[in-house]
C-alpha cells in the first residue's frame, strides 16, 4: 500500500517541475525582465563652466552647484528607444538638453531664468522629473546646461542630477518600485510618529479641558513628535513623485524642520533653571522672532522659503551651540539620575549643527543625522513609558494593599483602645459616682461618649488629622482615666498644633504610658504630652515616670503593644514619619513621634491644598 502511494505523487512532482521551468524559461527570454528597475544612464565626455574651457567629466569634476552654471557635452552610454523615459531628480535646479544641436528639452526654472523673471514657489522644489525620449543612440551627441538660481543651499545639486539618471518605460512605477526601499520605511515611521504625537496632543488638550495639571511639556513633546514625523515623510524621496504637491512639500518640509527645532529648543529650556534658563528663554524668543520673520517673508512672496534656509541655519549655528552650554551648565547642578535627559537633549542639539553642516546628506535623506538620534530616543522614550506604566501598576497594586492594611490597621487601633476591661472599669467609676458625686458622673458619661464616639469616627478618616483634633481626645481620655487613678499627674506642654498626623497616633502611646507605666508604680506618676518644632520637622513626645519595661520583652510582646506597632506602621504609610522609643525602670518611657515638614504641612496649607 505504501509503496503505491509513493508511485501516484511521482507524476504530480515531474509535472510541478515542469511548470516551473517553462516559466523561468518565459521571464528571462521577455524583456519584462530587464525592465523589473530602471536601467542607470550615464554620459560620456566633458564639463565646462563658461562654455569655453573644458575639463573631463569624471569623478574628479568640479560640480559644485554654488560655483554657476555647468556645460556638459557627451554621448550617453546607453541607446533610449523612442517613447522610453529619461528619469532625473532635480534639486532646485534648471536644466537644458540639446540633441544634436537643436533644442530637445527645458523645463520651468530654466524658462524663468531665460525670460528673467522671478522664481514662484511653483517653480522651485525638489523632485522626480523626466524627458520624454525621440529615440537616442549612443552615436548622438547630447548637450546640457544646469543652472542653480540660488547661491547657497544645494551645492549637490549637479552631482544628484548625474548619479539619477535612469532609463525607463512611459511609466513611473519601476522607478516608484525601485526607490521604495528608501522611502517607505521613513514613511512608516513618520506615521508612527505622527500617530504618537495626535495621541499626545490628544491627551493634553483633554487635560486641559478638564483642568488636570499635566504640565506644558506635554503639548511640546506632542508638537515636537508632530513636526519631526511630518519631516520624515516629506522628506522621503519617493514623495517628490506626486508633482503637483511641489509647492507644498517643499514649503511644508521647509516648515517642520523649523517648528521642529524650535519645539526641540523649547523642551530643552522646560529641563533647566536659574540662569540657563533665562539665558536659553531669551535665546528662543529671538529664534522665534526671526523664524517669524522668514516665515513671513516667503509667504508673502519676497522670496522662496527655500532661500530663507540659509539664515535660518546661520541662527541655529548660535542656537544650538549656545542651548548645548546651558544644558552643560545645568549638569553641574543637577544629580546623576536627573542627568540622563539633559544628555539627550545635548545629542540631539549635536545631530541638528551636524545636518547643518551637511554630514550624511543625500538626495535618500535629509536631516539624517537628526532623524537618527530621534528615533533612537523616541525608542528610548517608550521603552520608558512602557516601563514606568508597568511600575505604575505595581505600585497601584501596592498602594491598594497598602490602603487596606491601613484600613485593617485602623479598625486594630480602634479595637485595642476598646477592651472590655477599659469600659467596665470606666462604667464602674461611674456607677460609684452616681451615688458620690452625681455632677461629677453625668460629666464622666459625657466625656466616654466622646472618647466612644471618636474611636469609632476613626475608623472612617482615611487621611491625616489636625493634631488638635488628637489632642482633645487625648485629653477626653485622660479625664477618664483622672476619675479613675487619682493619683495620676498630667502635665501639657504643647507649643505648637499647626500639623498634621494620622488619627489615633498619640492616644495609643498615652494609653500604654498609663495602664503599663504609672498605674503600675508604687504611689503613682505623671504623663506628659510635649510637642516641639525643628526647621525640618514636627516632634511628639509622650514621657511617663512609670516602671519602664525590658526593650528585649518588648519585642517579643505583641499583644500587649500591637498598637505602638500599628502607630508606627501608620506613621511611616501617611506622613513618612517614625516613632522611636526609650525606656528603663530608673527614668520611666520616652516615646517620641518625628514628623518630617516635607511630608505634612500645617492646618492651613493642608486647607489650602
Amino acid at each position: 500500500m505504501k509503496k503505491k502511494w509513493e508511485k501516484n505523487w511521482i507524476a504530480p512532482l515531474l509535472l510541478l517541475l515542469l511548470v516551473a521551468i517553462c516559466l523561468l524559461t518565459v521571464v528571462l527570454r521577455s524583456n519584462q525582465s530587464s525592465l523589473s528597475k530602471p536601467f542607470p544612464q550615464t554620459i560620456t565626455g566633458e564639463y565646462s563652466r563658461d562654455g569655453e574651457t573644458w575639463y573631463p567629466l569624471d569623478d574628479n569634476a568640479d560640480l559644485d552647484a554654488l560655483d554657476g552654471d555647468l556645460f556638459l557635452r557627451g554621448h550617453f552610454s546607453y541607446d533610449i528607444f523612442d517613447g522610453g523615459r529619461l528619469y532625473y531628480y532635480q534639486n532646485h535646479i534648471g536644466v537644458t538638453i540639446y540633441l544634436n544641436g537643436e533644442l530637445l528639452f527645458f523645463n520651468t526654472i530654466s524658462a524663468y531664468e531665460k525670460e528673467g523673471l522671478a522664481l514662484e514657489p511653483s517653480v522651485c522644489g525638489s523632485r522626480w522629473d523626466y524627458i520624454m525620449s525621440p529615440g537616442i543612440t549612443t552615436e548622438d551627441k547630447v548637450e546640457l546646461r544646469l543652472h542653480n538660481p540660488h547661491s547657497h543651499g544645494n551645492s549637490s545639486a549637479y552631482r544628484d542630477f548625474l548619479n539619477t539618471l535612469y532609463n525607463s518605460p512611459d511609466t513611473s512605477y519601476i522607478l516608484v518600485s525601485y526607490l521604495k526601499p528608501y522611502s517607505l520605511p521613513l514613511q512608516i515611521a513618520g506615521i508612527v510618529l505622527i500617530i504618537v504625537a495626535l495621541m499626545l496632543l490628544g491627551a493634553a488638550l483633554t487635560s486641559r479641558l478638564m483642568r488636570v495639571p499635566l504640565g506644558g511639556s506635554l503639548w511640546e513633546y506632542g508638537l515636537l513628535t508632530l513636526f519631526m514625523g511630518g519631516f520624515v515623510i516629506l522628506d522621503t524621496v519617493g514623495f517628490s513623485f506626486v508633482s503637483e504637491l511641489v509647492v507644498f512639500n517643499t514649503y511644508a518640509r521647509q516648515l517642520c524642520i523649523m517648528l521642529a527645532v524650535y519645539c526641540m529648543g523649547l523642551s530643552v529650556c522646560d529641563t533647566l533653571t536659574g540662569k540657563p534658563r533665562k539665558t536659553a528663554n531669551a535665546a528662543m524668543l529671538l529664534s522665534a522672532l526671526l523664524d517669524g520673520i522668514l516665515i513671513v517673508l516667503s509667504f508673502v512672496g519676497v522670496t522662496v522659503i527655500y532661500d530663507t534656509g540659509f539664515y535660518w541655519m546661520a541662527s541655529q549655528m548660535v542656537l544650538c551651540p549656545l542651548l548645548i552650554g546651558c544644558t552643560a551648565v545645568e549638569w553641574h547642578h543637577r544629580e546623576k539620575k536627573s542627568r540622563i535627559i539633559l544628555l539627550f537633549y545635548m545629542f540631539l542639539l549635536s545631530a541638528v549643527l551636524l545636518d547643518i553642516a551637511g554630514v550624511g546628506q543625500s538626495i535618500y535623506s535629509h536631516g539624517t543625522c537628526t532623524k537618527s538620534v530621534f528615533a533612537l530616543l523616541f525608542v528610548l522614550y517608550a521603552a520608558g513609558a512602557v516601563k514606568n506604566i508597568a511600575i505604575d501598576r505595581r505600585a497601584s497594586i501596592q498602594a491598594g494593599q497598602m490602603e487596606r492594611e491601613l484600613e485593617d490597621s485602623r479598625i486594630a487601633i480602634t479595637l485595642s483602645q476598646l477592651q472590655p476591661h477599659f469600659i467596665y472599669n470606666v462604667l464602674n467609676s461611674i456607677y460609684h459616682l452616681c451615688a458620690r458625686d452625681p455632677k461629677l458622673a453625668q460629666e464622666a458619661v459625657d466625656k466616654f461618649s466622646d472618647y466612644l464616639r471618636n474611636n469609632m469616627k476613626s475608623i472612617e478618616q482615611k487621611e491625616p488629622i489636625p493634631f488638635e483634633e488628637e489632642f482633645e481626645h487625648i485629653q477626653t481620655y485622660l479625664s477618664l482615666e483622672k476619675i479613675r487613678f487619682r493619683t495620676l499627674e498630667i502635665i501639657y506642654d504643647v507649643d505648637v498644633v499647626n500639623f498634621m498626623l494620622p488619627p489615633l497616633t498619640v492616644q495609643p502611646l498615652v494609653e500604654n504610658a498609663v495602664k503599663h507605666g504609672v498605674t503600675k508604680k508604687w504611689g503613682g506618676g505623671s504623663v506628659t504630652i510635649s510637642t516641639r518644632e525643628t526647621g525640618e520637622a514636627y516632634l511628639v513626645m509622650v514621657i511617663d515616670t512609670g516602671v519602664g519595661f525590658d526593650p528585649e520583652r518588648y519585642s517579643e510582646d505583641s499583644k500587649v503593644h500591637i498598637g505602638i506597632k500599628n502607630v508606627r506602621e501608620r506613621l511611616q504609610n501617611m506622613v513618612n514619619g517614625t516613632l522611636s522609643i526609650t525606656s528603663s525602670p530608673e527614668n520611666g518611657t520616652t516615646a517620641v513621634i518625628t514628623i518630617p515638614k516635607k511630608e505634612v504641612g500645617s492646618n492651613e496649607d493642608h486647607r489650602i491644598g
